[in-house]
């Protein structure tokens, strides 16, 4: 834990830690679906997406199709890494998104 005391300078990288964020729009209907990702992570400017389907991206705001050849629902857990290329610090976040199954 870094400390301080009055006066002194706190470090960049203890100010501008990442906060990854994200949503997304057009997960709706059978696959395959197009999906629109908006992120939103703060204090990053390197981004890095795993879609779970062996699909990435290095996109800011990625459009990803998503398949499901199952006969159920299926989940994709979708992770976001953002990283503040300065201090090389990073937050990762997930979001699961459910894509239904083709007609």
């Amino acid at each position: 834990m870094y400390s301080c005391t009055q006066g002194e300078d706190v470090p960049d990288y203890y100010v501008n830690t990442p906060i990854a964020g994200f949503s997304w729009t057009g997960n709706e209907g059978p696959a395959p679906v197009t999906v629109q990702f908006v992120n939103t992570s703060q204090n990053a400017d390197q981004f890095e997406w795993n879609f779970d389907d062996g699909q990435t991206s290095s996109q800011r705001d990625p459009v990803h199709t998503f398949n499901n050849n199952t006969s159920e629902p299926k989940n994709f857990n979708v992770v976001l890494k953002a990283t503040d290329s300065n201090s090389g610090l990073f937050q990762r976040k997930s979001q699961v998104i459910v894509i239904q199954p083709h007609d």
